[in-house]
């Protein structure tokens, strides 16, 4: 215990610099659970709250809302990982083929500006580039000889441009920790596989992905665990004439939760979602266990 004791006091400046984000993961986190026990009550606005039982899931379960937002939150959810999780990683192996260590940082810092941007600066950016009158996408339409397409309130373009919207932001922070990954590769075993007779495609497919494989699990887990989550991005883009193809989870949440002051069926929609989400990542993690030997959990 001694021993234990020394440790700490050695380390207390780390343990000092760390403390401010465990305080927040402690009260933003986990100290929030204790209110999902509101899920089974009448909570809101109500004078006095008494205990409903599976009442608020049986009125959620039978909410045709629910199940729009829901339908369009896996839609939306799972076109982001399968369109988005590729980029990051060719871009990656495209970066790790370059000589030029000035290029290399200067790519780099180019595709990971985004990632900084709120989502507010990135609607403004896409609102600005897909306007229908003065928008880039649409004069290159028009000098085509085509109409105009109104991107941000037609329901058949409005998900592709939230997928390509979450690419481009996202892409670049997935890009870096694959180069950083990249970096860690043994030189030799390049050298190695050329003198075999290997080609760059044979060397990236037998050495390359397999030496990263770790790294692209515990990203698709990360991703997995907040891909049910998606808020910011809806909440800043859409308006009334996509709610059909863009209403999701959370924002169905803040309407009935916080605008109808309906806390407790809020918090029965967010309890839902966090289950989901718990059972993705635990299928996911089963699966890459059995069939690519490999898991984080």
């Amino acid at each position: 215990m001694k021993k234990f004791y020394r440790q700490l006091y050695r380390q207390r400046y780390l343990i000092l610099m760390m403390l401010p984000g465990l305080l927040w993961f402690l009260i933003f986190k986990y100290c929030t659970y204790a209110g999902l026990g509101l899920a089974f009550t009448n909570y809101g606005f109500k004078k006095s709250v008494d205990f409903v039982g599976l009442r608020n899931f049986n009125r959620l379960f039978k909410s045709a809302q629910f199940w729009t937002a829901f339908k369009n939150t896996m839609i939306i959810s799972i076109c982001n990982i399968v369109f988005y999780f590729p980029f990051p990683i060719i871009i990656a192996l495209l970066i790790n083929e370059l000589r030029s260590l000035r290029t290399k940082r200067a790519v780099q810092f180019m595709i990971y500006i985004p990632y900084f941007f709120s989502w507010v600066v990135v609607g403004t950016i896409f609102v600005n580039i897909l306007s229908p009158s003065s928008g880039v996408v649409n004069q290159i339409l028009n000098a085509l000889g085509q109409d105009s397409i109104y991107f941000m309130a037609d329901p058949k373009w409005f998900r592709a441009v939230l997928i390509v919207s979450y690419i481009w932001r996202q892409m670049g922070y997935g890009a870096v920790i694959y180069v950083a990954t990249l970096s860690t590769v043994d030189p030799q075993l390049y050298e190695a596989a050329a003198i075999d007779g290997c080609n760059k495609w044979k060397q990236v497919f037998y050495i390359t992905i397999p030496s990263i494989k770790p790294t692209i699990v515990t990203m698709l887990l990360l991703n997995l665990s907040h891909v049910l989550l998606i808020f910011e991005q809806i909440m800043v883009m859409y308006n009334a004439s996509v709610y059909s193809v863009s209403d999701v989870l959370q924002t169905y949440t803040y309407r009935e939760g916080i605008l109808s002051g309906n806390i407790a069926y809020g918090t029965a929609i967010s309890l839902f979602t966090g289950v989901v989400s718990l059972i993705l990542v635990m299928s996911t993690n089963w699966i890459s266990k059995h069939f690519l030997e490999d898991s984080i959990l």
